[in-house]
């Protein structure tokens, strides 16, 4: 990352959340530039986003615009050891993440520990009234939307918020079927052999491609540290995204990672 020194930065914000270590390192990075930051909340800062948030100066909210907070979350496997370490290890995240809103706001971490543990929406005015913002704007029209399939992950999600947060391009649309009329039933000509090997072939590759493709996807979220079994999955015609996403968390296992609801598998 290219830093260009200047004696303010401007950071807008309209995210769900992402993982919860390369959060903290771009909250530490904002914050050790020794520069007067403004951030834009433009519609919702969920999640690990509202840490990032914290490093602004000055933050800057839109009535409609929404900040959510909430408990650090993850998965692991193993034994009964395990999950215990895992379970002291999310506590020890929302122990360092604790003091980013505290220093904000003014509250107590025990006040703070209450608001993630309720997953804790605001509104722009209740984000000011609570200190997590600095000032209000008017409300904002339309705003960018989000493509995630977070929806789900919260228990709490105001519906405005959960309007704006919009199925990847990759998920099924919603069912639009009309019914018309049914079309008089016609024989279908026979078609060539040769032309239905042609179409299976063409129907084989292009699942190969949407196959090798998605698993590209999933690896690139980790910059290349996991390209070894990246160029195995691929290379293996039978291993699909989901075996691809098993496999990879298979290779995550030790040390675990922690992820704040955010871990895109």
């Amino acid at each position: 990352m290219h830093w260009v020194i200047s004696p303010t930065l401007i950071s807008n914000i309209n995210s769900p959340g992402g993982d919860v270590f390369e959060g903290i390192a771009i909250f530490n990075a904002l914050k050790n530039q020794g520069a007067t930051i403004t951030v834009y909340v433009d519609g919702v800062a969920a999640s690990m986003a509202s840490v990032i948030a914290m490093a602004g100066d000055t933050v800057i909210m839109p009535e409609n615009a929404f900040m959510m907070i909430h408990k650090p979350w993850g998965f692991s496997g193993g034994d009964a050891e395990d999950m215990r370490s895992y379970a002291d290890l999310l506590d020890k995240v929302e122990s360092v993440l604790l003091p980013a809103y505290a220093q904000k706001t003014g509250k107590t971490t025990d006040e703070i520990a209450a608001m993630l543990a309720d997953e804790t929406w605001m509104s722009g005015a209740e984000c000011l009234a609570h200190g997590f913002a600095d000032q209000v704007t008017p409300a904002v029209e339309a705003m960018a939307c989000i493509q995630s399939k977070r929806t789900e992950e919260f228990k709490k999600m105001p519906e405005s918020i959960r309007n704006m947060i919009t199925p990847p391009r990759n998920s099924a649309p919603r069912d639009t079927t009309v019914t018309i009329p049914a079309p008089a039933v016609t024989e279908p000509s026979p078609v060539p052999a040769v032309s239905d090997e042609a179409t299976i072939r063409a129907r084989v590759m292009a699942e190969q491609k949407a196959r090798m493709s998605g698993i590209n996807d999933l690896f690139a979220m980790f910059g290349g540290r996991y390209q070894t079994l990246q160029a195995q999955c691929v290379a293996d015609p039978d291993c699909s995204l989901e075996m691809a996403r098993e496999r990879l968390l298979n290779e995550m296992g030790e040390p675990p990672r922690v992820s704040w609801r955010v871990f895109y598998l």
